[in-house]
């Protein structure tokens, strides 16, 4: 339900004074339980409330929030199949150096096995991060919401249109 009022720019000074420190405390608790992410070259860094955190304690933190919990355990499951692959194709990468001067065909089929495991705990790295990115939206989504239900949902916008003022509340 949204509300419009056209009035004069001395009623709209008054609202807006004692609506000012409303909308002051509202801004500076609106993201106190969500994840911030700040992307880097790295890629993203997730933390909450200042802190860095990594997976295991987004899940913990997740376990509220089904949709935020399915996605985290996928992210979680497709991190651990990506450690297994770096360390099962750096395990035949190595036997394949290794073993490559007697047998050289054995030593290039075991290299060729070796890249291709490399190269899927590279894919699964990235679609743990997708998952990883999903889990965060969802849960900051969900959060969000919960905290407006707390609140009861009132936001005011006010426009400046020339001589008259507009101001906007919704419940």
């Amino acid at each position: 339900m949204t509300i419009k009022l056209q009035c004069k720019p001395l009623f709209f000074l008054l609202l807006w004074g004692l609506c000012l420190p409303l909308s002051h405390a509202q801004r500076s608790t609106e993201g106190v339980d969500t994840i911030l992410v700040i992307k880097t070259d790295i890629g993203p860094t997730y933390y909450f409330q200042g802190r860095k955190i990594n997976l295991p304690i987004m899940e913990w933190f997740m376990q509220d929030y089904p949709k935020a919990r399915s996605e985290i355990s996928t992210a979680v499951i497709a991190d651990q199949l990506s450690v297994a692959s770096y360390s099962v194709g750096s395990l035949f990468a190595v036997t394949s150096l290794l073993v490559y001067e007697p047998n050289k065909l054995l030593g290039k089929d075991l290299l060729t096995l070796g890249g291709i495991t490399l190269g899927a705990g590279i894919i699964f790295q990235i679609v743990s991060g997708n998952f990883k990115r999903r889990a965060v939206h969802h849960y900051n989504k969900e959060v969000k919401m919960q905290r407006m239900k707390a609140t009861g949902g009132v936001s005011f916008h006010v426009d400046f249109n020339g001589e008259q003022t507009k101001i906007v509340i919704g419940f």
